[in-house]
This record gives C-alpha cells, sequence and structure tokens, in this order.
C-alpha cells in the first residue's frame, strides 16, 4: 500500500473517470451504515425518477489519501444503491465526478466563515446533474462540484430512504453553498 500524501499535497490535473457502473459491486443485502469512510448513505428520491445520494464521510474520509476515500465510498455507494449501473454511464460518471470533487475539497472551511466544512456534512450526488466539462479541479470549483448546473426537481423529494431499510440516523440537508 502507498503512504497518504500530506493534505497539501495537489490532486492530479485531469481527475480519473469513473469505473464503469457495471464494474460498482452490487451487494446482494444492500449495506448503507458505517465503514472506514462512510458513516451513512442516504438516498433522496422524487416522483419524477431523480435521485440524490447523500454520503456522510467520516474524519478518515476527509483527512485521508483523496483517491483511496473516492474508491472506497464509490464502492460503498455500490454497495448501497443496487440501482446505480441502471441509471447508465452518463449519469454514473457525472456521480462520481461529484464525489471526486467532495473528497477533493473535502477540508475546505465553510463559506462565508461559518462552522464546518465547504462540502457540509454529506457530499450530496445527484443524478440531475450532467458531467461538469472538463472534468477538471477549477471546473469543480468553478460549479461547486456541480451544484450550479442542472436544473433542481421542483419541491420537496418524495421518499428519504436508506436501501438497506435502516432507519437513517441523520436529517438529510441537501445541497450546500
Amino acid at each position: 500500500a502507498r503512504p497518504a500524501p500530506a493534505a497539501t499535497t495537489p490532486a492530479p490535473a485531469t481527475p480519473a473517470a469513473a469505473p464503469p457502473a457495471a464494474a460498482v459491486p452490487a451487494a446482494a443485502t444492500p449495506y448503507c451504515g458505517s465503514s472506514r469512510y462512510v458513516e451513512e448513505i442516504v438516498v433522496e428520491q422524487w416522483t419524477d425518477g431523480r435521485l440524490r445520494i447523500s454520503v456522510r464521510p467520516t474524519p478518515a474520509a476527509r483527512h485521508g489519501d483523496r483517491d483511496e476515500a473516492t474508491d472506497a465510498i464509490w464502492t460503498a455507494i455500490g454497495g448501497c444503491v443496487s440501482t446505480l449501473p441502471a441509471l447508465g454511464r452518463d449519469v454514473t460518471d457525472s456521480l462520481h465526478a461529484q464525489l471526486s470533487c467532495h473528497q477533493y475539497l473535502a477540508l475546505v472551511p465553510a463559506l462565508g466563515g461559518g462552522p464546518g466544512y465547504a462540502t457540509g456534512d454529506t457530499y450530496d450526488l445527484e443524478s440531475w446533474r450532467p458531467m461538469m466539462r472538463p472534468n477538471s479541479v477549477s471546473t469543480w470549483i468553478s460549479t461547486r462540484c456541480a451544484n450550479t448546473l442542472g436544473t433542481d426537481p421542483t419541491g420537496p423529494p418524495a421518499r428519504v430512504w436508506r436501501p438497506d431499510g435502516v432507519r437513517p440516523r441523520h436529517t438529510v440537508a441537501g445541497e450546500h453553498a
């Protein structure tokens, strides 16, 4: 195993593409709970089928090796959201890019000097966000991890749940500035 770089190590200029959706292992029984890098995964779904996957990262994820944490969180998402491959390559590539962006910016302080992190308590990955082009750090920053792209659904989600059937431990707050 390679040693984790210091928190100030720059990310590669061109972030890696998402593994094919089919490569994300789907668990026979979904698991959306605690692991080394994930505290909890909660899904919100609107009546039109759009969804937001909210990943609550652990301190180990925020402070760990970015690539390792991103890969582990992506695998955890695949183990929780069994319908991920059915979303299609364009959507899964966008979700993975949003995850990479959140993980890259994991330690940036909250905007406006508030408590916490700019990414908020959760990494919110939204199926309606198009792929950031180019998929680069500068685009990540200028689009706020794609939050300025796409059209948000109207109204509250029709359903908020953990696909493993466990009641969510935390309230999902949605997007962050």
